[in-house]
């Protein structure tokens, strides 16, 4: 598996009539088949050469939400680029990183509608913005009408392993953000060597941000190739609420989340067997989480497991897109980052 295009099609194609994505409405919980979500995966991506973008550097602003997923993937499986943007920055510094990537267009969450007109007063190359909606709307253009667009036209071939397919932007801890240039094989092959299994219509709850790529390739390319059922967190807040909703097996979570789960964990009776408290707090599937991006501590791990829940640790950074090591289920070490990956080589670079 070489590039984001071969993913995608060969999980579209084995899990065609599984459930793909499942997120909230108000109270209903709603979902998209493999097959739904692939039509409109391929309905941007053609859309988007009918609109005469093709090697363009496509901008994403936006959380977590099928419309972000489809309109990513719309620009990765085709010829695009695409550049996933924190939604929660300032709208004066998305700009400035707009500048940056050299964003051609740009797909904007509809609540940040009023970025608009400085995005297009401060981005001299940005020459079409998209809302990431279903619906058309009066005086302005959205993701359905990128879809319109490609009615009827043929379908755009991929981008070659070799090729970028992202520009991910550093949380900027050293300074200024600065933009990762990773490859189509370079998330591919990382989502192949992240090598655990789950059967298809496992259930992942992802919570983290789309535009991180831990989020990005654990959550959303690797789920797919296993054709899990991926659930959309909507808040930070609801996290716990939506564990007993959609009741995952697996999760991705940053130490702090652990964190302060764990202090839930503790507020509840000790005469409370604890297999009840799995299926209050977690909803009582939950077998792993996935965990990086700082030091966990080894007791959250022992504790955890007393509800049935391995934490499993990695280590990892954008660069390297971004796994680099990573404990797995059938090998594991409390206190450990784990082992690198197959396709990883590591050095020691003394002064």
């Amino acid at each position: 598996m070489n590039t984001i295009r071969e993913l995608w099609d060969n999980s579209e194609k084995t899990y065609a009539e599984l459930p793909a994505v499942r997120w909230l409405e108000k109270k209903e919980v709603k979902e998209i088949s493999y097959k739904g979500l692939g039509e409109s995966i391929s309905a941007v991506r053609k859309g988007l050469k009918k609109e005469g973008f093709q090697g363009a550097h496509i901008s994403l602003i936006g959380t977590a939400s099928v419309s972000w997923i489809a309109a990513y993937l719309g620009i990765t499986t085709g010829q695009n680029i695409a550049i996933p943007l924190d939604a929660g920055l300032p709208a004066e510094d998305l700009a400035a990183l707009l500048v940056d990537a050299d964003a051609e267009a740009l797909f904007l969450a509809p609540k940040l509608a009023p970025y608009a007109e400085l995005f297009t007063a401060q981005c001299p190359k940005l020459r079409k913005i998209w809302l990431l909606q279903e619906e058309t709307a009066e005086g302005v253009s959205t993701l359905a009408d990128v879809k319109a667009a490609g009615e009827g036209e043929a379908d755009v071939e991929g981008r070659t392993a070799s090729e970028i397919a992202t520009l991910i932007y550093t949380s900027g801890t050293t300074g200024k953000a600065k933009g990762v240039m990773l490859s189509q094989t370079n998330l591919a092959r990382n989502v192949e060597n992240v090598n655990y299994k789950k059967d298809p219509g496992c259930v992942l709850m992802s919570v983290l941000p789309v535009h991180h790529a831990f989020c990005l390739v654990m959550d959303w390319l690797k789920g797919f190739s296993l054709g899990a059922v991926i659930c959309i967190n909507d808040n930070f807040m609801h996290m716990v609420r939506n564990m007993s909703i959609y009741k995952p097996n697996v999760m991705l979570m940053v130490p702090l989340m652990i964190e302060t789960i764990y202090k839930k964990l503790a507020s509840i009776d000790a005469s409370v067997p604890k297999a009840a408290v799995a299926q209050q707090v977690f909803g009582g599937n939950l077998e792993i989480i996935f965990t990086g991006g700082a030091h966990l501590d080894p007791f959250y791990i022992e504790k955890y497991a007393e509800y049935g829940v391995t934490i499993l640790e990695g280590y990892g950074m954008s660069e390297c897109s971004p796994v680099i090591s990573a404990n797995m289920p059938e090998d594991h070490k409390p206190g450990s980052i784990g082992r690198p990956l197959a396709n990883v080589g590591l050095a020691s670079h003394r002064r």
